[in-house]
């Protein structure tokens, strides 16, 4: 059972910077929010799932395919009950009317929102925790703001592994609480999320005589074990990064990529 998302590959992605890896996240996040049209906002995804192919980690993402389709279908269903404008009327029952372009926007948010959180787990499945904590303070991030930064994503696959033992467990007493229709597994969540919030209290609990233990001090001056050094493919990456940012904002102005163009 693995309680660390990193995957020790060698690729190009994962001999990048951490730095630059940081701001190719920011930028796809910045890409997200710049088309609110279904194809575009697909074009960034894929330009995602492109980065997760030449990091050769495509697979190691499948955990998250089910949450990412169920918060594609949420945004689908919810999203045109919102956006209440357009000029084609696809449905219409009284006062509530879907229009066509609510469906498009409602499809360009799940898509949007899948290449946010894919391209956070791309960082994660590609940079150790270390690295990225270290990158942080390069960043003159305060250094108890990173530790807290890099505890968090430290503890996210711990608490994946304690819940992935805990059906285990509960599947090897005869009890499975991923079976069943969806008011049963509701019903069944409390004998999961029960220990899980057990095992996290009695985790933080310790966490803090571990790291007095080991005299840690806020405010204390560092040195670190890892050295990190921008090279020049860092550079160009980030580059590359920058020129792609600019020319989606120019679209975007341009009126290229949107449905609703008053809305993000």
């Amino acid at each position: 059972m693995r309680f660390v998302l990193y995957v020790d590959v060698n690729s190009m992605i994962h001999r990048l910077d951490p730095r630059a890896k940081l701001y190719w996240v920011l930028c796809v996040f910045i890409w997200s929010m710049t088309f609110n049209h279904p194809i575009y906002a697909g074009m960034v995804l894929g330009i995602v799932l492109m980065t997760l192919i030449l990091a050769k980690v495509i697979k190691e993402i499948k955990f998250a395919v089910t949450p990412l389709a169920i918060l594609i279908t949420m945004c689908i269903t919810l999203w045109p009950l919102f956006r209440r404008e357009g000029t084609i009327i696809l449905f219409g029952l009284g006062f509530l009317k879907i229009y066509q372009e609510a469906v498009l926007y409602a499809i360009a948010v799940g898509l949007r929102l899948t290449a946010m959180v894919l391209a956070g787990i791309a960082l994660l499945l590609t940079t150790r925790i270390e690295e990225l904590e270290a990158a942080l303070v390069r960043l003159k991030l305060p250094y108890p703001m990173a530790f807290g930064i890099s505890a968090v994503f430290r503890f996210i696959p711990t608490l994946m592994g304690d819940a992935y033992m805990v059906i285990a467990a509960q599947r090897a007493r005869g009890v499975d609480p991923l079976k069943g229709s969806l008011l049963t597994k509701m019903r069944n969540s409390a004998i999961i999320v029960a220990p899980i919030f057990m095992t996290s209290m009695r985790r933080l609990s310790t966490l803090p005589l571990a790291m007095e233990s080991r005299g840690y001090i806020p405010t204390a001056s560092r040195t670190y074990f890892i050295q990190l050094r921008m090279r020049a493919t860092d550079y160009l990456y980030m580059v590359i990064t920058t020129l792609l940012t600019i020319v989606f904002i120019l679209m975007r102005l341009s009126g290229i990529g949107v449905v609703y163009p008053h809305y993000i």
